[in-house]
């Protein structure tokens, strides 16, 4: 059996790309006081998620790495974001606030002049003149300009919620980072599905003008559990294996799937061309990861593929079944054995 350390699920086989991501494939959920956030829904308890993300820039990349985006949804409506770390934060390149010193001169002038004069004595002139100067100095602090480090906030009427995180003299984006995720769940919540998406911005190149380019871009699925429940763990560990074994298996195949979507030189020529749409579309392993499956896999794909498809889809089924607001336990055993006779 794989340790949980070593089963880290990447759903996209990149080739070559400048930023990629990673983050546990699972979490334990550890329960908060109910009194420490105000409810928006009866009947629930306050769960508290804390995530490890690592970011990894490629040796290779020759521009800039300017921004991250992370969100974090979750999948049940009988779950909501109640509150997050970080929040959205500002800085200033200034440590200390700004001294600003003001000096004022005024000087002030009057010149009066008059004449006069008197009976058998003549006439006289006379003037008078004044200055007046004023000095005064001024001294205050201000407030230094502030930008943007980090903004954080919830999408989808709480259903998730998302940081950004800006690339400052003081704080590079590469390496690890906590998030944090209060979530109010059911009384009943045991585990449950979070999806994680994270895309990196910059220039592509030293040379580019053009920013706020996409430089790399990763989803994941986190299984949660309540912690210390033993048997929910057990299914969230059963969920990274189904995944785990589903990315081996759609790389052991990649040729052959391959071969499947384009099967004539007719067709590879339209997907050269763009006006051919693939047999087996490009994106299948995601559609199938991420949305909600009504149908059997593409026949055209190989048959253990399906298969772990298959198992995938019921494992995944066991795990949201966790966050129900009344535990389906019946569907539990159904899901568990059937990937247990599959695996035989």
């Amino acid at each position: 059996m794989m340790s949980s350390t070593a089963i880290l699920f990447s759903l996209f086989i990149a080739a070559s790309v400048s930023v990629q991501f990673d983050v546990p494939p699972l979490a334990p959920a550890s329960a908060l006081p109910a009194d420490c956030l105000a409810r928006q829904m009866p009947g629930s308890r306050f769960v508290q998620v804390k995530l490890d993300v690592s970011t990894i820039v490629s040796p290779d990349f020759k521009g800039s790495f300017d921004e991250l985006m992370i969100k974090l949804v979750t999948r049940k409506p009988s779950v909501q974001v109640a509150d997050f770390w970080p929040r959205t934060e500002m800085y200033s390149p200034v440590t200390t606030p700004m001294a600003i010193a003001e000096d004022y001169d005024r000087i002030r002038q009057a010149s009066i002049q008059g004449a006069g004069g008197y009976p058998g004595v003549g006439s006289a002139t006379g003037q008078a003149y004044f200055h007046d100067n004023l000095h005064r100095k001024v001294a205050y602090e201000q407030q230094a300009p502030m930008q943007l480090l980090t903004a954080a906030g919830t999408i989808d009427r709480r259903a998730g919620v998302y940081f950004k995180f800006k690339s400052t003299p003081q704080a590079v984006l590469e390496g690890s980072r906590f998030v944090i995720l209060t979530l109010e769940v059911p009384e009943t919540w045991r585990g449950d599905l979070l999806e994680f998406h994270a895309v990196a911005f910059g220039r592509k190149n030293a040379d580019s003008n053009q920013s706020n380019k996409l430089i790399g871009q990763e989803r994941f699925l986190v299984a949660l559990y309540s912690e210390g429940d033993h048997e929910a763990a057990q299914f969230a560990m059963a969920f990274v294996q189904q995944q785990s074994r589903l990315r081996n298996t759609a790389q052991q195949f990649a040729g052959k799937i391959e071969q499947k979507a384009y099967p004539t030189p007719i067709h590879k020529l339209g997907q050269a061309l763009d006006i051919y749409e693939p047999l087996v579309p490009v994106d299948y392993l995601e559609q199938w990861v991420f949305g909600s499956v009504a149908h059997q896999p593409n026949p055209r794909l190989p048959v253990d593929l399906r298969v772990a498809m298959l198992d995938f889809i019921d494992s995944r089924a066991v795990i949201e079944s966790l966050a129900a607001p009344f535990q389906n336990t019946h569907q539990q055993l159904v899901a568990t054995r059937t990937m247990a006779n599959r695996s035989r």
